[in-house]
């Protein structure tokens, strides 16, 4: 939070009318939260300061130390993202969304908490199935925390060198140690596989202990999440060093008709049998559906039509059919898998 003295001149200059001095403490905050690594605060900040002038991406990055970068291949390890959407956004099963509204008020009481002798939830394992809103969600809870995205990016961490893998995990940990962060390990069984698998490599076993040295030993404000699609691959010591198990199922019946009418958006491009639109659905992950909506609002717009009706639906879903199968088959070729939600 700003200092004492710099809220104490807000105050004062709001209830004098003297909005010189206003703006002159209000710029003294943005600066603080900006240097805290607040970036998102600050750009919020600065926007309802200054006539709507928001910090850009390239503005976050200037004021950033530079990323760190894999020695071998001088890959950056992590990537700084900027989220667009929100908690409202998403659909989501009562159980899981209870836990994470909870955690968001923890972590925006962090000093509270600390002050009692406390720590918020911090640090949450995302698992289930594929395109069922693991990345999204944790975007919404970087915006609803108006803090950036860390994402790791397992492309440049995981090394055929040596040793370069775990000192690789070092550096995003330093990294994430100097600012205040959502920090997001996306396939996380990339580097968290058991460590009792016969089918691994020595290597593995010295990765998990490094994750688990540094996430053991990482005190920042930071909230990490890992998510994975294979969480019965998980090492089971991990499990226990994570404050929240979030499990993201596919969407009910319910959820799924929640999902069409917010990306359909407008009424009159609901199909004319919701019902039996929604029979059809069963069983697809979030973003399947949500691309098979995408498809038909293309359509619409492109053919100049104001409805939809069960033709889009039916060609939406046989594109979908088709996107999948091609996923079975490259896989089936050894082509690197592609995540069909």
């Amino acid at each position: 939070m700003a200092r004492a003295e710099t809220l104490k001149k807000l105050f004062r200059s709001y209830k004098c009318g003297n909005d010189a001095a206003f703006i002159e403490a209000a710029n003294e905050i943005i600066e603080e939260e900006r240097k805290k690594h607040h970036v998102l605060l600050a750009s919020e900040l600065a926007k309802l300061v200054h006539n709507g002038r928001q910090l850009n991406i390239a503005e976050v990055k200037n004021a950033l130390e530079p990323l760190p970068k894999d020695s071998d291949r001088g890959a950056a390890l992590l990537e700084i993202r900027t989220p667009d959407r929100f908690f409202e956004d998403l659909i989501l099963a009562d159980e899981p969304r209870g836990i994470l509204l909870n955690t968001v008020e923890e972590f925006k009481h962090w000093e509270i908490l600390e002050a009692n002798g406390l720590r918020p939830s911090s640090r949450l394992l995302f698992c289930g199935p594929p395109g069922c809103g693991k990345t999204a969600m944790a975007e919404a809870l970087s915006a609803e925390l108006a803090i950036p995205l860390l994402y790791v990016r397992f492309d440049a961490v995981v090394s055929s060198l040596l040793g370069e893998t775990a000192a690789n995990l070092r550096k995003v940990f330093d990294y994430a140690s100097k600012g205040t962060w959502v920090l997001f390990f996306d396939e996380f069984d990339a580097i968290g596989r058991s460590r009792d698998d016969v089918t691994e490599h020595g290597e593995i076993k010295r990765v998990v202990n490094t994750f688990l040295q540094m996430l053991d030993r990482f005190a920042g404000r930071t909230m990490v999440i890992a998510a994975t699609n294979f969480e019965q691959s998980l090492d089971p010591a991990l499990w226990r060093r994570f404050d929240e198990i979030v499990r993201f199922e596919k969407p009910s019946a319910k959820e799924i008709e929640q999902l069409v009418r917010k990306k359909l958006r407008n009424e009159f491009l609901w199909p004319k049998d919701l019902n039996s639109t929604l029979a059809k659905l069963r069983g697809l992950s979030h973003a399947e559906i949500e691309r098979i909506c995408l498809d038909m609002m293309k359509w619409v717009a492109i053919e100049g039509r104001t409805t939809t009706d069960v033709r889009d639906l039916d060609r939406a879903i046989r594109k979908q059919i088709q996107r999948k199968q091609a996923l079975l088959r490259s896989q089936s070729k050894g082509q690197p898998a592609v995540d069909a939600g």
